[in-house]
Formats: C-alpha cells, sequence, structure tokens
C-alpha cells in the first residue's frame, strides 16, 4: 500500500485536516448540547501554529471566516460521536483491542472509559505524534487504557509490521476504526488496506469508517463550502490529495471477504443523535448549504463485523 508520502508538517493536507479537525472537536466540546467531551482539544489547536487562527469556542466561530463555518458544522462532533460509540459498544461486548488509523489529534485513549486491560493502537505520522505527546506530557494527561503509538504513516505498506512490533496481537479480535483515510489512498491503496485489516482481524473483530463512493469525493473537492476554506487557511486541507480513482466499492469488498456489513447515513445519525444536519447539507438555495448529489452508491457510516 506504499502511496509514497512524505512525514507529517502542519503545512501538508493531512496535517492542515487534523488541525481543523481538532478545532471543530473542541468547538463541539464547548456547545451546550455537546455530542462529545475533548477536554484537550483546545490545547492542541493551541500548540500548533497556522496562518489563520481557528476557534475553539461557539463564541469564536464567526471570526474565523470560512474555516469557522466549516468547524462550525455539527458533522464533526456527529462523526466523532459515532466512532466513539463505536468504540465503546465494542469494548462492552469484550473486544479489548483497538486500531485507529490517523486519529490525528483525538485523545479516545484519555476521554473515554476503557474496560481493564484494553489495549488502544494509534497508527499515525511520527511528527505528528511527537507534538502529540508534548502536548499531553505538558496536560500531565493519563491514558485510561494501555496506549500504544505506532508511528508511521497509515498509507504506506510498514504500518501493519509496525503495528505488530508495538505489540499487536492479531489472535485477539479487533476495533478497527478509520475516519478519513480512505479519502487519501489510492485504488490500490485501499484494496491492500482492506487486505490486511482483514488479515489481523480475528473473529469476533469490527470495524467502522467513513465512507464516500469517489463520485461524491470528488464532487465535494470542487464545491465552495471546501475551496473557501482552503483560501481562508491559505493551505489545500485535503482535496489536492483526495484520491477519486474508480475501485471497488468498500461494502462489497468486505461482504466478499465475509464480514457482515451495515451502511448508515450521516443525515439519520446525526436525527439519531437529536442533530439535524438537514440546513448544513441539504439547504437548496443556500450559499451556506451544501446539496449533496445523487450517487449510483450510498456514504455515510460503514460498519463491519467478523461472525465468530
Amino acid at each position: 500500500m506504499s502511496e509514497g508520502h512524505a512525514d507529517w508538517t502542519v503545512s501538508d493536507s493531512v496535517g492542515l485536516s487534523a488541525v481543523v479537525n481538532c478545532s471543530a472537536r473542541a468547538v463541539e466540546s464547548d456547545r451546550p448540547d455537546r455530542l462529545i467531551d475533548d477536554p484537550l482539544a483546545a490545547r492542541f489547536v493551541h500548540a500548533v501554529r497556522i496562518r489563520t487562527t481557528l476557534p475553539t469556542q461557539v463564541d469564536e466561530l464567526g471570526r474565523a471566516g470560512a474555516a469557522g463555518a466549516m468547524v462550525a458544522s455539527r458533522f464533526g462532533g456527529i462523526r466523532a460521536r459515532v466512532m466513539d460509540d463505536f468504540l465503546l459498544a465494542a469494548n462492552a461486548a469484550g473486544v479489548d483491542q483497538a486500531v485507529i488509523f490517523s486519529p490525528g489529534f483525538d485523545t479516545r485513549a484519555y476521554r473515554l472509559d476503557w474496560s481493564s486491560g484494553t489495549d488502544f493502537y494509534e497508527v499515525e505520522q511520527p511528527g505528528l505524534l511527537d507534538l502529540k505527546d508534548k502536548v499531553l506530557r505538558e496536560a500531565r494527561a493519563e491514558p485510561r487504557c494501555a496506549r500504544h503509538v505506532v508511528g508511521v504513516d497509515p498509507r504506506r505498506d510498514e504500518w501493519e509490521f509496525s503495528l505488530r512490533s508495538a505489540g499487536f496481537d492479531a489472535t485477539r479480535p479487533t476495533a478497527w476504526v478509520a475516519e478519513g483515510i480512505l479519502l487519501y489512498l489510492s485504488a490500490q491503496g485501499e484494496a491492500d488496506l482492506f487486505t490486511a485489516i482483514h488479515k489481523l482481524s480475528a473473529p469476533g473483530s469490527r470495524l467502522a469508517m467513513q465512507y464516500m463512493p469517489a463520485d461524491l469525493i470528488h464532487w465535494f473537492a470542487e464545491h465552495t463550502a471546501l475551496t473557501d476554506t482552503t483560501e481562508t487557511l491559505g493551505a489545500d486541507i485535503g482535496s489536492v490529495n483526495w484520491n477519486t480513482e474508480p475501485r471497488q466499492a468498500a461494502p462489497a469488498r468486505l461482504k466478499a471477504a465475509g464480514w457482515e456489513v451495515r451502511l448508515d447515513s450521516v443525515m439519520d445519525r446525526g436525527l439519531g443523535l437529536g442533530v439535524s444536519l438537514h440546513e448544513e447539507f441539504s439547504a437548496v438555495g443556500d450559499d451556506a448549504g451544501i446539496e449533496f448529489p445523487v450517487s449510483d452508491e450510498p456514504d455515510g457510516f460503514l460498519f463491519g463485523s467478523l461472525p465468530r
């Protein structure tokens, strides 16, 4: 799955996206009806210096221009909460080994209540992990599980070797999380990722990820909601490196490998959490809204489970 990427810096699209997503979690944590509580998120935003001052509180949103408008979306909170709930449900069912690809500055090892004996692996670029660990040390934060950092770009082939070297046990059921990594993978890279996950998954393993078909990724990359944010930030937050090569649909790939698959829409999961995204993502005639095109494939949150 080698994609030939350089190590993380805040100036590259992946690094900048990590900071923007962290800003969204900080703002979500400041809402009175918050879906997540990430008290460390604001520390990371303040520790990373970029040209634009990103908000960490609700009352700062209006001063951040287009970047603030994107952070104001409740989508970030919904996605984080969906993945949180997935991990906690798997953990409660006895899956006490978890792997998350490209977690950025998220702090699930610190903010979620894990069962005793849980091992949590973060597969992330070394430079980002170095800064993340520095901020965590300064905050004197203590993880609530056995946290293992795997300092390798998850878009590279060597993540599997590095994960095993960090103590990962392929005989234990695993909860896999990939919130946004599929956007950046080539067709072959995505195929290799799923092949490796399946090979490393013992019966009873589970998987959760954000899933968008290639045509929708291409459409969204050119939407003003993203291009305006890129202009405000002074750097592209991802669309330059998003990959829209034709590929086998992820749900079909998992089913073919023997996984039980479910795909939930973002809208439905938001409504289930008491948050409507209709005004943000379906407001016809409203420049602030995004009316998604009709796609041949469904998109949303993809869940898989490997029967015992």
